[in-house]
Parts: structure tokens; C-alpha cells; sequence
């Protein structure tokens, strides 16, 4: 692959887009189904910020998601709604070591700004502009409120934010006029559908500043001032999490996290941004902000700065970002907050997730961004489980909004910031299991075999009927279950389903419902099974797991089967289970479609002669399977 980052013409992105829409219902690879359906009246709307409407309060930091066009359109169709683009600054030829980033559990990178030239950054999010209110008409969402905010993010110091070229690229994100006329033009010509789809020329009026790890505090007030005063923009400053000073942030990390190979050098408390004059500088800014009726906050946090202790990045100096940087950045937050009694806007981006995306806004923060978390597998589409993580929990605590989830939000500040030292996920040794990989040696083709399959006792193919599902095939999907698997509606039900202890996302989150997806399965699919032409008869004692299971395999290869159950139902040890457990229907609905394949069952009759009795003339059978299970006397 190469490392050169080269943009694409609006024309071939469209084009791409809406052939890839019509012959495979999907943009940039993510499926239609997993498209962010919008809904107006989503409990997660908000007015609050920027006095804008925002139709969800997550989307993407300024990172690796931000910076071309087609990234900024895939969160976006993933429900990313706060859009925080890609860190632009005046130095805009810059060679970025690689590899620069480090996501094998905590995240590390050596990365900061854009890759792009500045004129190439902000077409891209012209683009990305374009192209997000073309879709709305090309997927129906043009009736639903547009509840999209694209925040600028600029860097890094007082001249360099003045410069030519960065006052053109400010200018030009509050006046695209020029380049959407550009794109009209290109509608009316190649795709006049879209002509006269409604494509504001402001892309934003808000902005977030990042400073250099060292910038002088004096500056980065100077650099505020000038974003609100001289360009009326919105501003939220980047706060670094050495706020929370040396002693508080090693002891978070070496004893309550126990990330002991990390060593910070004094150098970074002492050059970065003080406490103290953090408060007066949050202070100055407030009021200059009120005078000019504006927004002010805090983007909490950056990075943090550290020794470089893996031998993965180049260099002496890495950022540390994911899971270990919560708890240091929610303690940071209390802190802040108590100090302003709560009075303090804050844009939250750290350690943030799925399982906690709740928590954050249940503290006021607005909006949520991550970086690290969508580099894990699932990407973009990961923002789903944010918002139905979210509106699950805001269904749980009964609230009908934001407003409402952060009520008591130093209450709930206090709280998130006290468990986050406590909570298991975020130290270092937590894995709850082992690392996904299998014994199998790593072959030349065909080298890949789910962890989950390895620890399925049956081996069944589990990657391949949960794409079946997603597909919504669920016919093969059924299919694909039964080939290894003759009691799928059973074991939808109390299978001990050992695959979702090896399930690869146990390391990111939440392990996939493997059990559940095969009762679903189960229950949706339809399948209708096809003996081979075979010969034999064979005797099966017992209708249990086993017998069912020998029943089946042997029927479908043609096998003449007849089971003898002592009992006056068939199923065994499944017959007998409590109904809240497995349901009587469910045992019946699997011994229905063996029987269904020819095998014959002779309830009520125990076989009480040796089994061997069986293989005589008279009964005529060659090869007696005893599956009688365990028995008591």
C-alpha cells in the first residue's frame, strides 16, 4: 500500500458512489443496512450547541477519519453528525514518519496535523460537503432536518493561524461560494438530478484550536481572542491532560491502571499548560466569548505526551490516546467543572466508546468525538452501536433527552470520574479472555480460521451465517448452521456457547451474541434437506443431543434410521429442561425436522436386550449407535 495520500475528483467520487449504491446497496463498502437511518424525533437531538441543530452528538475527532473527503462521507453515513475535521496548519508540507499509529491496545501515535496541502484540505471538505447533501436526496433523508455541525480544527501557534494561507482556508470554510458553484456546474452537466439539491455555502462557523504540547499560555489565550474577535467563530481550546498535574496523572496510570511501562519525562508538566493559569485563561476566554455572543469551551483532551516505550513508532516521543486516557481526562473534567461549578462547555474526546459514550453526556460533555476507537475492526460503522448504546441507556434511565440524561451532571461528573479509576476495562491487564489467536499453523492460502470456529465444539462456520444474516439471507444462513449443527433451535437457546469467549471484539468491547444470531436463524430460516441416496439401517437408542445428532447425519446420507426412546417424547435430557429454559416447542421444532428426513422413532420402548441383540436377522439392522447419555440406576 502505498504512504502517498492522493485526493479524488468530486466527479469520481459521485459517480463511484451512486454505481456502488445501485449494484451493491453500499458506499465505500459499508452495507446499506448499516446506513444511519435519521429520525427527527431521536431522543439524542439537540439545539444546544452552536444554537444548531444537531441530530446526534457524536462523529469523528480530527485524525485519520477527517481528512479525505470519502472518510468524512463514510462516518457521516454511519450517523456521525459532529464532524471534526482533519488539524490544518500553515506547514502543509510535512513528512510524517511511518508507520504513525500504534493501536494494538492503548493508542499511540506520532501524527498531528494534515497530511494535505492546505487548498487540497479544504476541497476535500468541500467535497465531503457536497456530497453528504447530495446523499440525503439520493437516500430519502432530504424530509429529516440536515443536523450536521463540520467543526474546523486549526493549529498551531498565533502566526501561523494569521498567515495568508490559513485566513484563505477560514475564509473559505465560512464562504465556499466559489467551489460550490463549481460543483453545481459538474451537477448540471454529468448528474442534473442533484442540480438543485440545497447545499449551504457556510460550511461551519465554529472551530477548535490545538496547540503544540508547550505552547506558551499567554498564546494560546492570544489565539483564542483572535478566533472569536477578528472571526467570530465559535471556539473551543484543546486542553492537554498534564493539567491534572505529574503526581495525579503517573499514580492514574502506574497504580490504579497499572500501566507501569509507561514513563513520562518532567519535561512535558513542565513545559505544558499550568492549572492555575488554565483556570484564567478558561476564564478570559468565557468572557470574551459572552461579550460577543458566542460559544467557548474545552476540548478535553489531547493526547498525551510520553516516552516512546514500544519498538513499534519511530522516534524518541509518542501521543497516547484509547482506553487508558479516560480516566485521566474524566478526573481532569471534574476537576475543571468544579472549579466553574459546572459552568463549563466541553467537548469530550477521550478513551470515548460504546459502553460509555452514555456516561460522557450524562455529564454535560457535548458532543463526544473518538479517534481510537474507530481504528478497531467494524471502523466507521462502530458510531451505530454508540447511538444504540445510547438510546438503550436513555430508555433505561427514562429520559427523553440530553437535557435530561445531564440533569445532574456534576452529580454524574463525580461518579464517572470515580469509577473510571475502579472499572476493569480500563486498566492494563484487563483482557476477560485470551488473545484470539488459534493453534493452527498459518498456511500459505487459505490461512485465516476464526477464533470462534476453533472453539466451537461442533466447528461451525460462524463468520459465515452472521454475514448471511446481516445480508438478511436468512435461509443460508440456516443452512450454514445446520451443515455442522443438527439442533440449531436447541442451541439458539443453551448452547454453552464457548465461541463468544474466543470472539476477536472481547478485545474491544462486547463479544458478538454468537448464540443469539443462531437462534435467530433458527427461528427466521427456512431449509428444506435433501437425503443423498445411501443404504443400511441403523438402530439409534436414545433421542438426546447425541441420538438426534447421529439420527441426522446419518439420514441425510441416505442411512435407514430408527430411534428408541424409553421415554413417551423424544428429546432426552432436553425434554426434561424447565420451559423457561428451553420452551418445549423449540426441542420439538428440531426432532420435527430430523424426523422429517425419514428417521423413524419407537417411543415408550426401552431397549432392555444388549444393544448387539439388535444386529440379528429378525431386526435386521447393521450398525446399533447407543446414545442413552448418563443414566441413573
Amino acid at each position: 500500500m502505498s504512504d502517498v495520500m492522493r485526493v479524488q475528483p468530486f466527479e469520481h467520487l459521485l459517480a463511484s458512489m451512486l454505481a456502488e449504491l445501485e449494484q451493491n446497496q453500499s458506499i465505500f463498502g459499508i452495507h446499506r443496512s448499516l446506513f444511519y437511518a435519521p429520525e427527527a424525533d431521536a431522543p439524542y437531538t439537540t439545539d444546544r450547541l452552536f444554537d444548531q441543530h444537531l441530530a446526534t452528538p457524536i462523529g469523528p475527532g480530527a485524525g485519520p477519519h477527517t481528512q479525505l473527503a470519502q472518510n468524512i462521507v463514510s462516518a457521516w453515513l454511519s450517523g456521525a453528525r459532529f464532524i471534526e475535521l482533519k488539524t490544518v496548519q500553515i506547514m502543509d508540507e510535512l513528512e510524517i514518519p511511518r508507520p504513525c499509529i500504534d493501536m494494538a491496545d492503548e493508542g499511540y501515535n506520532v501524527e498531528w496535523s494534515q497530511e494535505l496541502k492546505l487548498d487540497q484540505s479544504a476541497w476535500e471538505y468541500v467535497k465531503a460537503w457536497a456530497l453528504i447533501h447530495i446523499l440525503r436526496r439520493a437516500l430519502g433523508f432530504e424530509d429529516v432536518p440536515f443536523g450536521t455541525i463540520f467543526n474546523m480544527s486549526v493549529g498551531y501557534d498565533l502566526a501561523g493561524v494569521q498567515s495568508g494561507p490559513m485566513t484563505r482556508f477560514m475564509d473559505r470554510m465560512r464562504d465556499a461560494s466559489a467551489e460550490i458553484a463549481q460543483i453545481r456546474t459538474l451537477l448540471r452537466e454529468k448528474f442534473p438530478r442533484f442540480a438543485d439539491v440545497e447545499m449551504p455555502s457556510q460550511l461551519t462557523d465554529n472551530v477548535t484550536l490545538s496547540t503544540m504540547h508547550g505552547c506558551p499560555p499567554d498564546e494560546i489565550e492570544r489565539i483564542g481572542r483572535y478566533l472569536m474577535e477578528e472571526r467570530g467563530l465559535h471556539t473551543f481550546v484543546k486542553l492537554n491532560p498534564t493539567l491534572l498535574d505529574r503526581e495525579a496523572v503517573m499514580d492514574i496510570l502506574h497504580r490504579c491502571l497499572g500501566f507501569t511501562g509507561i514513563h513520562i519525562p518532567d519535561a512535558v508538566f513542565a513545559h505544558d499548560l499550568q492549572y492555575g493559569r488554565a483556570v484564567a485563561l478558561i476564564r478570559a476566554l468565557k468572557e470574551t466569548a459572552a461579550e460577543r455572543g458566542l460559544t467557548f469551551g474545552v476540548k478535553l483532551s489531547n493526547t498525551l505526551a510520553m516516552a516512546n516505550h514500544r519498538d513499534v513508532l519511530p522516534g524518541d516521543e509518542m501521543y497516547m490516546s484509547g482506553r487508558a486516557l479516560y480516566p485521566i481526562t474524566m478526573n481532569l473534567f471534574h476537576k475543571l467543572a468544579q472549579a466553574f461549578a459546572g459552568d463549563i462547555n466541553v467537548s469530550y474526546s477521550a478513551g470515548a466508546d460504546a459502553l460509555n459514550v452514555a456516561e460522557i453526556l450524562s455529564t454535560g460533555a457535548l458532543p463526544v468525538t473518538a479517534v481510537s476507537d474507530i481504528l478497531k475492526p467494524g471502523g466507521y460503522s462502530r458510531f451505530l452501536q454508540y447511538l444504540d448504546q445510547l438510546a438503550g441507556e436513555m430508555r433505561r434511565r427514562s429520559v427523553a433527552s440530553l437535557a435530561e440524561l445531564a440533569r445532574d451532571g456534576l452529580a454524574n461528573l463525580e461518579r464517572a470520574a470515580r469509577e473510571a479509576l475502579e472499572a476493569p476495562r480500563y486498566k492494563k491487564a484487563y483482557h476477560p479472555y485470551a488473545l484470539p489467536k488459534v493453534e493452527s499453523a498459518l498456511a500459505l492460502f487459505d490461512c485465516v480460521e476464526a477464533p470462534c470456529v476453533h472453539q466451537c465444539a461442533v466447528c461451525q462456520d460462524v463468520p459465515a451465517y452472521a454475514w448471511l444474516i446481516a445480508r438478511g439471507e436468512y435461509d443460508r444462513a440456516l443452512g450454514v448452521v445446520l451443515y455442522r449443527n443438527p439442533l440449531p433451535n436447541v442451541t439458539g437457546y443453551v448452547c454453552t456457547h464457548l465461541c463468544q469467549t474466543r470472539c476477536t471484539r472481547n478485545n474491544y468491547d462486547q463479544p458478538v451474541a454468537i448464540r443469539a444470531l443462531k437462534r435467530f436463524a433458527a427461528e427466521r430460516g427456512a431449509v428444506a434437506l435433501s437425503p443423498k441416496p445411501g443404504r443400511g439401517r441403523v438402530a439409534v437408542i436414545g433421542s438426546g443431543p447425541a441420538g438426534l445428532s447421529a439420527a441426522y447425519f446419518l439420514a441425510l446420507n441416505g442411512v435407514d434410521v430408527t430411534m428408541y426412546e424409553a421415554k413417551d417424547r423424544p428429546g432426552g435430557i432436553l425434554a426434561i429442561a424447565p420451559a423457561f429454559r428451553l420452551p418445549a416447542s423449540v426441542v420439538q421444532a428440531d426432532v420435527d425436522r430430523i424426523l422429517g428426513l425419514g428417521v423413524k422413532i419407537e417411543l415408550s420402548h426401552p431397549v432392555e436386550r444388549p444393544p448387539e441383540a439388535l444386529l440379528n436377522e429378525d431386526e435386521g439392522f447393521d450398525v446399533v449407535y447407543v446414545g442413552t447419555g448418563a443414566q441413573r440406576d
